[in-house]
């Protein structure tokens, strides 16, 4: 049998320069100690970033940008209580280097996961995802009304927007350029090379933009009428490649197997007060799913009639794609997606839905038990180092 102690160097590091993502590479040094001595732990590119904005005097404002990463989590051995043999997680690194576990498909964290270990020797650990996500945080000062109080109190208030972000390729410095909906509706564009923010919103495509994602090294973004529009990370340029023409209440750009896929949902009913009372929410308020495939000339959405062994995972700040046939225990040819829960008009959490793509059939996630065990995997008690 080969020592694979003994590979040449040249060539190890050869291998660590071809893996794409930070996960393999942490499992690459996690073969043995000559290994992890020989590579360099990857880079924490873009786990909180400060990003310059214009000022204004009258409100103190700062942005900040996290990236998040989904992994699909398998046990390769039994404990003792049985673990789920795969699970899916979210993992946010914080300003201060501590590790969070959050709900794959929202921010909301997981209760008692402050501190968790995984042993790469014992899970095998598969990156599905990044989001990344502006913090948006604003200082309002408020003036006392007494003329001879001189320094104002002031109100802090954090909003969350999701981007599309895509690394400069051959930069050295991490630089990077991102995509996110602007709040006039439009798009809003940064340059990390020339720390300079862009917005487009003249064309009527970015009116009202509610997704974006990067795909094939461009940026695609989709509005509320199902127009789409590309954007050149490069150069900055927009055009407008298809238009659906349809008023899907949400919408959702998924990379899945090689294809982008949109998804609309639409509304049970057109009335929304239907969905709730003075207790809150009374179910699933989304009442349809259509799937389009961008084709392969990139300017027509095509409609699909069944998405196969593939799965939908449909959230706040971003969606992905599994095959039915890596998750045991689940069902192909669904969509997962979560909801927000409201009490009264005050949201209080989130409720998530598994949806069959043939029947429209939907129920809560603890109704499909193959689908329930992969939210709901308990992975120990020590800290993570993903």
């Amino acid at each position: 049998m080969a020592n694979w102690s003994q590979l040449p160097k040249d060539l190890l590091h050869l291998i660590a320069k071809s893996l794409d993502t930070h996960i393999n590479i942490l499992r690459l040094r996690s073969v043995c100690s000559s290994w992890r001595s020989f590579i360099a732990l990857p880079s924490k590119r873009h786990r909180h970033t400060p990003i310059p904005t214009v000022y204004d005097p009258q409100v103190t404002l700062s942005l900040t940008l996290s990236q998040r990463t989904v992994y699909l989590i398998e046990s390769t051995q039994q404990g003792s209580p049985p673990i789920p043999k795969r699970w899916l997680v979210k993992v946010f690194e914080d300003q201060h280097g501590i590790l969070h576990l959050l709900d794959p498909l929202s921010c909301s964290k997981v209760v008692g996961s402050d501190n968790l270990s995984l042993d790469l020797r014992e899970f095998r650990v598969f990156e599905l995802c990044q989001e990344h996500v502006l913090h948006r945080t604003t200082m309002y000062a408020v003036h006392d009304e007494d003329e001879h109080e001189h320094e104002p109190r002031s109100r802090q208030v954090v909003e969350v927007a999701k981007a599309a972000l895509m690394c400069v390729v051959g930069s050295k410095n991490n630089d990077f350029v991102l995509v996110t909906p602007h709040s006039d509706g439009g798009l809003a564009f940064f340059d990390s090379r020339i720390e300079q923010w862009n917005t487009i919103g003249s064309h009527p495509a970015t009116s009202t933009c509610i997704s974006v994602t990067h795909f094939n090294n461009k940026f695609y973004a989709v509005d509320t009428k199902g127009r789409t529009i590309t954007l050149d990370p490069y150069s900055s340029d927009f055009k407008v490649v298809t238009n659906l023409g349809s008023d899907g209440h949400l919408k959702y750009l998924v990379e899945s197997g090689g294809d982008l896929l949109l998804v609309e949902t639409y509304l049970s009913s057109s009335n929304i007060e239907e969905y709730f009372d003075n207790e809150g929410y009374k179910g699933l308020y989304l009442g349809a799913f259509e799937v389009f495939k961008l084709d392969k000339e990139g300017d027509n959405w095509v409609k699909l009639n069944s998405l196969e062994d593939r799965v939908l995972f449909l959230g706040v700040n971003s969606s992905f794609s599994v095959l039915a046939s890596e998750l045991p225990g689940c069902k192909g040819n669904c969509i997962v997606v979560t909801q927000p829960r409201w009490k009264g008009f005050n949201q209080d959490g989130y409720d998530i839905y598994v949806v069959d793509f043939e029947t429209g059939i939907a129920g809560l996630l603890e109704d499909s038990q193959g689908y329930f065990e992969l939210f709901s995997g308990d992975i120990g008690k020590d800290r993570v180092n993903l």
